[in-house]
């Protein structure tokens, strides 16, 4: 069935059949005019907004409705990590063509609802709209500081140690391996056609998840922000390039990272490696890594870290005066400047998940 022949009403009905229970801060939830959250005496609000738009950010071939919704919920999460939060609820506007199947949208909101129920966020509402085309989902989320504390972009210097979490790359080499051929069934299982499968296989899985299922890293940031670690944090959702250049331009420093520092993911390397191509650059502008790269002073405060949380941080450079500029030391012994790749909305020439 499709929308135009249920109507809005009904599709909202079942709906709300679907959405949990809220948690004790969520006073007034889904089916009023605006939502009402209790927050705890004395924290700030953390506000903050994303959106997928189809054929920009993904494309119904490369991304099965479900997973739609769970990476529209874990894109705007990992804002709420890099500024040390816990996530609290989270609205949701869907915009979709009236000739939508009414299965197809309640899958995005099946994602939406599995995802935050993972991540222990309450679902409070959100709009629905007609659209000529294509499908936007536009996702507002809620968070709240830990002990009126929160991480920021501001505040790296000189002589602090530059660190990112997990693994690089990954994210964009799930969406080459999808624009060459394979694809992902709405249970999530990979379909890999024949002329990929003598390439390495079994680390295509990884990539493939890191690009349809993102984990924001909640913990992390957490402890970076509970324990003052973090001189400056930001989330890489348009690729280490640019993202650290953001950091040097917020704070008037520098940088220096070293290539054979870079966790760069397996996957990466090996498909690469097939590809003939070196991986340096998808590590360094691939985009939609969600990791946590941050700044800090005392680098023995995390050495307790990997063992405690299975996320590894690794330390890939340090920060410098302004005028040393942003800097990669390459492997060869070479330095070159870094300049802003990744992605840019008004000026990148691919969006992630364009056909």
């Amino acid at each position: 069935m499709r929308l135009s022949e249920l109507g809005e009403d009904r599709f909202l009905e079942r709906l709300r059949e679907r959405v949990p229970a809220s948690g004790p801060e969520v006073k007034l939830g889904i089916g009023d005019d605006a939502a009402a959250l209790a927050l705890p005496v004395g924290e700030m609000a953390l506000l903050s907004t994303d959106v997928l738009v189809e054929n920009v950010h993904f494309t119904r071939q490369t991304l099965p409705p479900r997973f739609i919704g769970r990476k529209a919920v874990a894109v705007n999460t990992s804002d709420i990590a890099a500024m040390g939060g816990r996530p609290v609820g989270l609205l949701a506007s869907v915009c979709v063509p009236v000739v939508t199947e009414v299965e197809e949208l309640l899958a995005v909101f099946d994602g939406i609802l599995e995802r935050t129920g993972e991540l222990k966020i309450d679902f409070v509402g959100g709009n629905l709209s007609q659209t000529p085309g294509p499908m936007i989902v536009d996702v507002t989320i809620l968070g709240v500081s830990l002990g009126g504390r929160m991480l920021t972009r501001q505040g790296a210097r000189p002589g602090d140690s530059i660190y990112v979490s997990g693994k690089l790359g990954a994210a964009a080499e799930g969406l080459d391996l999808l624009e060459e051929g394979m694809a992902v069934s709405a249970s999530g299982a990979v379909l890999v056609p024949k002329h990929l499968r003598e390439g390495p296989v079994p680390l295509a899985e990884s990539c493939l998840r890191a690009h349809r299922d993102p984990e924001p890293r909640i913990q992390l940031g957490q402890f970076l922000c509970e324990h003052e670690l973090a001189s400056s944090c930001i989330d890489l959702s348009d690729g280490l390039s640019r993202d650290l250049n953001r950091i040097c331009r917020e704070n008037g420093i520098g940088a220096r990272i070293t290539e054979t520092a870079l966790p760069i993911h397996p996957g990466v390397l090996a498909w690469e490696r097939v590809r003939r191509r070196p991986p340096l650059e998808k590590a360094l502008a691939g985009g939609e890594d969600y990791e946590l790269l941050f700044t800090i002073g005392d680098d023995q405060k995390l050495r307790n870290w990997p063992d405690r949380h299975g996320v590894a941080v690794t330390r890939i450079g340090v920060v410098t005066e302004s005028n040393q500029g942003v800097k990669l030391h390459l492997r060869d012994g070479k330095e070159r400047a870094l300049d802003s790749a990744g992605w840019d909305h008004f000026q990148s020439k691919r969006a992630p998940g364009e056909p």
